[in-house]
């Protein structure tokens, strides 16, 4: 005869049934299904500007910024200050005419730069080391952001291990973050 309460690893309690074990497959599933959702998106809006920084698509050219417009978006606590910057941006195959053209809005009136149009044709964005950096700014976001999760979930469980392994591995995503917001903006 059995003792009472012992059982063998994998399985399931009498009390809890399938149903819960279900409902613990969704409560890690769902998760992992956001965060895989939210990289794709990541890498789907980064990867394109990455090519556009690279020079790799889009046409290469000269953008001198002429105007930058503030815009107040939204109202009180929440309101902050947006910029619409526009560029003349001269094509490097002179056959183009110049146009002016929407760029970064991290971008001083007056300031000349390398850049390429986007291959949506809507904007320009900096070529180089600026809009590489860039780039690496919001490709590394997401993963600083998991690891952040991680190293704050080690603080609370106070699990030293957890708190060295996550704080190294969220430490170079912080770094290419800082190093991309002084270069690329």
């Amino acid at each position: 005869m059995k003792a009472a309460g012992r059982r063998r690893s994998g399985q399931v309690p009498e009390r809890m049934g399938r149903g819960a074990t279900v409902g613990m497959v969704l409560c890690l599933l769902i998760p992992v299904g956001l965060l895989v959702w939210l990289a794709v998106t990541v890498v789907r809006v980064a990867v394109p500007e990455m090519g556009t920084a690279s020079g790799d698509t889009g046409a290469t050219g000269t953008a001198t910024v002429v105007s930058c417009e503030p815009i107040e978006r939204g109202t009180g606590r929440t309101g902050y200050t947006a910029y619409d910057c526009e560029a003349y941006f001269v094509f490097d195959d002179r056959a183009k005419e110049p146009i002016v053209i929407d760029t970064v809005p991290d971008a001083e009136v007056g300031e000349v730069f390398p850049a390429a149009l986007a291959p949506e044709g809507d904007r320009v964005l900096p070529t180089g080391a600026r809009g590489t950096w860039r780039g690496i700014l919001l490709l590394s976001a997401f993963p600083f952001g998991v690891a952040l999760i991680a190293f704050v979930t080690a603080l609370i469980m106070r699990s030293r291990k957890a708190i060295v392994w996550t704080g190294a591995l969220g430490a170079p995503f912080l770094i290419a973050m800082i190093i991309g917001t002084v270069i690329g903006t």
